[in-house]
């Protein structure tokens, strides 16, 4: 285990930490961290040492990698998709402010209402449901 420090505020969807495993034809895995905004990069290298974990048992975690690397695409494609809808909303919430015509303004309170009230009831939606609703809010505040 290793800990890095030092990890300066970032804004919202910046990335602030690349961490990168390499696992050589030996068996050594190394791990590296960077602070991409400072540049500074701590490493830690494991080695096959007594009480540490075999080559069939590392070939099998890196097989278990790729098996769930379609899930975690997945899992991402999702979270961005919800990031993007509620980012959508917090835009709109802010152009109703500013926004003098009546009849548009009812418009965006009625749909900030709908979808805000179905991602409430919609927890589990798909990454494509997500997108339909951004584009839905979207639509209304052309």
């Amino acid at each position: 285990m290793f800990t890095v420090f030092g990890i300066p505020p970032a804004p919202r969807k910046v990335p602030q930490i690349k961490n990168c495993f390499e696992i050589d034809d030996n068996g050594i895995l190394t791990v590296t961290s960077e602070i991409v905004s400072t540049g500074v990069t701590e490493k830690l290298t494991i080695t096959n040492q007594n009480g540490r974990l075999s080559k069939d048992e590392i070939e099998k975690m890196v097989k278990d990698a790729d098996k769930y690397k379609h899930e975690d695409e997945e899992y991402k494609k999702k979270a961005s998709a919800f990031n993007a809808l509620e980012d959508c909303l917090h835009t709109m919430k802010n152009k109703m402010k500013n926004t003098r015509n009546r009849k548009k303004l009812m418009k965006m309170e009625h749909a900030v209402a709908d979808t805000t009230k179905w991602l409430e009831h919609n927890q589990a939606a798909s990454a494509d449901e997500l997108v339909r609703m951004k584009e839905y809010l979207e639509s209304i505040c052309v």
